[in-house]
């Protein structure tokens, strides 16, 4: 998942989260020390040097541009301009088929989905598209299983995930351009899972022969631009792919420069050695009021939130678990903290999907109440909270630092542990975290997006589980009625969030990027995925 949280008053550099599901935060954060005097930096950024060709500040992933094994945000706004997948998800969450002549036609039963790939669509190697590599991409999801079960709900999925088989036996190609895919049961968001950067097409043969150094030294895929290099340390170059096959493309090339300091990459940006960098919002309201770049800075609010998630192995009594949520001041934390730039939440699930109920009330601070719930559950002396967080993103600190002052209120005592990133990751898997704070954003328009993760991948630290929550959510997938779906998934969500506890929503965040007002045809959508294939330079 993605993490970004801005710094206390005193500008301490935030994390900017740029994923969606599954993925991590981007930039790693310092302390703004040079903040103050970067308003009188150099001038905005001027036309792009060595053609058309788009420079963009990013941090270093350190690992394969693979979204397959890595569901790090930054793989993927690479990753998204190289490789592609069967179907895109437009602005207003409708979809269009991007490598097939048409959206699948579905059976009568919702079970069998039918599929015809456009003819002659070439990889950047020269192979041309076949579904034999469809069949491929998908299993190999599968078996690398970060993000396995986007393919659960198809036949042959469990043997293969077990080992017990070595292909998927409901995904049957019937020649080079057309395959079907058999579910099990009635999935209802399939075709929008299809359009995640995870199911992106790879060929087969180039990609087994390429092993470890696929998403290293070798990537190949459909998309407008064809991998360069990859160094570490330095940058990710991309060069245009001439025989792209959704038309001719204007920029020459994407050149990823990797910058860590939030500062620095502005201050690259205002000299003019970038084009495009993302502003986290401790540093905002420093850039906002620059004369020189504040009308170059966009802002958008991206599908997703903020949680503080507790371990419900560690917190069993939701009487305990509604006391910690109430013992946060969230008005707090987004004004002081993130200046001004987010929002309290009302839901978990966010506005724009299905299941967000507009009539529910901010989640409040009442310490009060707090405390007198902790009585009812048999801790009128208060309890001892452990907050764990990463110090890849060190603004996670100034989040959990203002909460440990805010729940003294409470009767709360909260202790901040810090570890690094390898130990986070086991510390979650292995029950560890007995609190964490943390962002997840959806990867598609669809409900299930915003809910699977709380029970059915490896994100899901709190442990929780709920007969009913998962009954629903049983049912959610297997209706297609929009109405319908409002209800049962506003009724899973209240169950979640304000019932059992399970994860308690901190904010609804805005981001903001800085980009060259020579560039356009840029798009974003809301899960922060970047497309660079229809912009252009006004020279």
């Amino acid at each position: 998942m993605k993490k970004r949280f801005a710094a206390a008053a005193f500008l301490v550099a935030a994390a900017l989260s740029l994923s969606a599901c599954g993925g991590s935060g981007q930039t790693e954060t310092t302390a703004a020390g040079g903040a103050a005097e970067s308003t009188a930096a150099a001038p905005a950024a001027g036309a792009p040097a060595g053609g058309k060709v788009v420079r963009v500040a990013a941090v270093d992933p350190q690992v394969a541009l693979d979204p397959q094994q890595y569901t790090y945000s930054i793989v993927m706004k690479i990753t998204d301009n190289v490789t592609e997948s069967l179907i895109t998800t437009m602005e207003d969450g409708s979809l269009e088929p991007n490598l097939l002549t048409a959206l699948p036609e579905v059976s009568e039963d919702g079970m069998t989905y039918s599929f015809e790939l456009l003819p002659d669509v070439k990889f950047h190697n020269g192979e041309t598209l076949k579904a034999s590599d469809v069949k491929y991409s998908f299993e190999r999801l599968v078996k690398l299983t970060k993000m396995a079960t986007l393919m659960e709900n198809v036949e042959g999925y469990k043997e293969l995930a077990d080992g017990a088989a070595e292909e998927m036996s409901g995904i049957q190609v019937q020649d080079d351009t057309h395959f079907t895919i058999k579910l099990v049961k009635p999935y209802a968001p399939f075709a929008s899972v299809l359009s995640t950067g995870y199911c992106a097409i790879y060929p087969e043969a180039a990609c087994e022969e390429a092993g470890d150094t696929w998403g290293m030294q070798v990537l190949y895929g459909t998309g407008p631009f064809k991998m360069d290099s990859y160094q570490s340390g330095v940058g990710v170059v991309l060069s245009r792919f001439d025989d792209y096959h959704g038309g001719a493309v204007k920029l020459d090339g994407l050149d990823y420069k990797f910058i860590e300091d939030v500062n620095t990459q502005v201050l690259e940006y205002q000299k003019g050695n970038v084009d495009y960098v993302d502003v986290d919002p401790s540093i905002y309201p420093v850039y906002s009021s620059n004369p020189q770049i504040k009308d170059q800075m966009h802002g958008f609010q991206p599908t997703g939130n903020y949680t503080l998630t507790l371990n419900a192995k560690t917190f069993p009594d939701p009487k305990v678990r509604q006391a910690i949520a109430l013992s946060i001041d969230r008005k707090s934390i987004c004004e002081s903290i993130l200046h001004g730039t987010a929002t309290v939440p009302t839901s978990y699930i966010p506005a724009g999907i299905i299941g967000h109920d507009e009539t529910l009330p901010e989640f409040e601070y009442n310490p009060e109440q707090a405390k007198a719930l902790l009585a009812e559950a048999g801790y009128p002396d208060g309890i001892d909270l452990r907050v764990t967080v990463n110090t890849k993103y060190q603004g996670n600190v100034a989040i959990a630092t203002a909460f440990q002052q805010q729940a003294k209120a409470a009767g709360i005592r909260v202790e901040v542990e810090q570890v690094d990133s390898a130990a986070w990751s086991d510390m979650k898997k292995n029950g560890g975290v007995d609190c964490g704070i943390g962002n997840w954003y959806v990867d598609y328009s669809d409900p299930e997006s915003m809910l699977y993760p709380m029970t059915k991948t490896d994100s899901n630290s709190s442990f929780w589980h709920n007969a009913e929550f998962d009954q629903l959510l049983e049912d959610g997938i297997a209706t297609t009625d929009p109405a319908e779906r409002q209800e049962i998934y506003a009724k899973a969500e209240h169950i979640m969030t304000r019932e059992d506890w399970a994860t308690t929503p901190l904010y609804n965040e805005t981001k903001f990027y800085l980009l060259n007002p020579k560039i356009t045809g840029f798009e974003m959508n809301a899960t922060f995925r970047m497309f660079w294939k229809n912009a252009d330079i006004q020279q």
